[in-house]
Parts: structure tokens; C-alpha cells; sequence
């Protein structure tokens, strides 16, 4: 996530925009989008999605993820909001992408520790 503070800025800018105005069209203050694109604050993934659709760019892209990464989608049928819903965080999707762990391998961790769960339920 070392790109997203340079990334937020610098498409802000392309824009045109002011930090006041991102701010506006995200619902966050002017003084929380400065802390972000300082790097001193990070985002919720609400606000990061915001981001996005204020943007016009994907969370991939600010995030820094390589291109055909589908870290956020678990599944194709889940919208991205649905990933609080399953516990994974913004650091969980930092981690996934400095190990460089491709979508088919996080889906295998994932049933593994669902069977895990379920065998513990038992």
C-alpha cells in the first residue's frame, strides 16, 4: 500500500480536482484525504471504494496490484462490500499482495480453513 498515497494524489490532480473537492465527492474531510495522500493515514475499505468510484479507478490500481489480480474478489458473485462482512482487511489484502499470492491460491486458503472450522464445529 506504499503507492496508494502517491496514487490518490496523483489522480486527483489529472482531474483537476482539489483535495477539497475529492473530499467532498468521497464524504471525508479535506484534513483526512491530506493524511491519506501523506501516507500518516489509511483508508477504511468504504472510503477506499469511494475513492475509486470518485476516481474513476479501481482499488488495484491505487493500491499498486498488478494487472488480472483479483485479490478483493473472493468470489465473482460477492460484491467487494462483502469482504468486511468476511473478516479480511485492508492489511489482509496488503499481505496477500507483498506475497504475491494469486487468486486460486487464496481461494484454496480459504476452503482450508473453512474445512478446518467446520471439523472444529463437529
Amino acid at each position: 500500500m506504499n503507492d496508494l498515497p502517491k496514487r490518490i494524489s496523483q489522480k486527483r490532480k489529472l482531474q483537476g480536482l482539489t483535495q477539497s473537492q475529492l473530499a467532498e465527492r468521497v464524504g471525508i474531510t479535506q484534513a483526512f484525504l491530506a493524511e491519506i495522500e501523506k501516507g500518516r493515514k489509511r483508508p477504511s475499505l468504504e472510503v477506499l471504494e469511494k475513492l475509486c468510484g470518485a476516481l474513476g479507478c479501481s482499488a488495484d490500481y491505487l493500491l499498486g496490484l498488478p494487472p488480472g489480480r483479483q485479490y478483493n474478489a473472493l468470489r465473482e458473485d460477492e460484491p467487494e462490500t462483502a469482504l468486511p462482512k468476511r473478516g479480511i482487511t485492508a492489511e489482509m489484502l496488503d499481505e496477500i499482495a507483498a506475497r504475491n499470492i494469486s487468486s486460486d491460491e487464496l481461494m484454496q486458503a480459504i476452503k482450508l480453513v473453512r474445512t478446518i472450522k467446520d471439523d472444529g464445529r463437529r
